[in-house]
């Protein structure tokens, strides 16, 4: 973990804040800062064509990772290569739900990606700001958002492994009707190069996600596709409609989870037979 105190600098960014910390690094709010060793607030009295005035800074967010961490815990380069990927698009629409690359570096102790600053993830407003489920409608709405980020980003070749409501978040300001999905840590690609080719599975792979919300082929350590992306999507739609009662499985053990997975598949087929 590396816990960077308010108003240190990394580079030209200015710590703001923690925003965040997880098993693979930590989150931070930023400012960019011409010089790193002047104290700066997020209104800061600056000089434009020779008239002065407060500017309100850019936020952004920064995500640190160790250098000498885990190999195997790693995450930071595969969200810098999926980011600048979404971002090469050409067509504006299919990078609509992907935050901005703005910067990487590294400093002896941690590397660090600085990316577009989001509003609160689908779970935190559920549970901090609603309280309650969303209405059929808008959990209708975001249903339709995160599927458009999904196929965007299996159209660059990538598959997410991860779906779930804490990695898709809104926007903000004029943006916060627009859904964004983040965390591409354990994200894969599954085309060979720049081909459309899908890569030959391998043999046994370890249990990646959440357990709620994992695909049956993650639960049996298989190779994940897109398929699999989708399943996750699906028991997530489900979950956004109704946390309480939309997964039977929330509150089962491990070992009854995938059984009960496999039962709602079979019983979708029995309904439509």
């Amino acid at each position: 973990m590396v816990l960077l105190r308010n108003a240190i600098s990394v580079s030209q960014w200015r710590v703001i804040k923690l925003l965040g910390s997880g098993g693979f690094g930590d989150v931070y709010k930023v400012v960019k800062v011409n010089n790193p060793d002047k104290t700066v607030s997020r209104r800061t009295w600056i000089t434009v064509a020779n008239t002065p005035g407060y500017c309100i800074l850019q936020e952004s967010a920064m995500k640190t990772e160790m250098v000498l961490g885990n190999r195997l815990l790693l995450r930071l380069k595969i969200e810098v290569v999926v980011l600048m990927k979404c971002h090469e698009q050409t067509d504006p629409d299919r990078k609509a739900h992907f935050v901005d690359f703005v910067d990487r570096g590294k400093t002896p102790k941690f590397k660090f990606l600085v990316m577009g600053l989001v509003g609160p993830s689908l779970e935190d407003i559920r549970k901090k700001d609603l309280l309650k489920n969303y209405t059929k409608s808008t959990a209708m709405q975001c249903c339709i958002q995160t599927m458009t980020a999904l196929r965007d980003l299996h159209g660059i070749g990538y598959l997410h492994r991860d779906i779930k409501p804490q990695n898709y978040a809104i926007g903000l300001g004029p943006k916060e009707s627009t859904i964004y999905m983040l965390d591409f840590g354990i994200a894969r690609k599954f085309t060979e190069g720049e081909t459309k080719n899908v890569k030959l599975p391998r043999i046994k792979v370890h249990f990646l996600g959440t357990l709620r919300f994992a695909s049956r082929a993650c639960h049996k350590q298989l190779e994940q596709g897109r398929k699999d992306d989708l399943e996750c999507w699906l028991y997530m739609c489900f979950d956004l409609f109704d946390d309480d009662k939309g997964l039977p499985w929330k509150r089962c053990e491990r070992h009854e989870i995938l059984e009960m997975k496999e039962q709602f598949f079979k019983l979708e087929r029995m309904m439509r037979a």
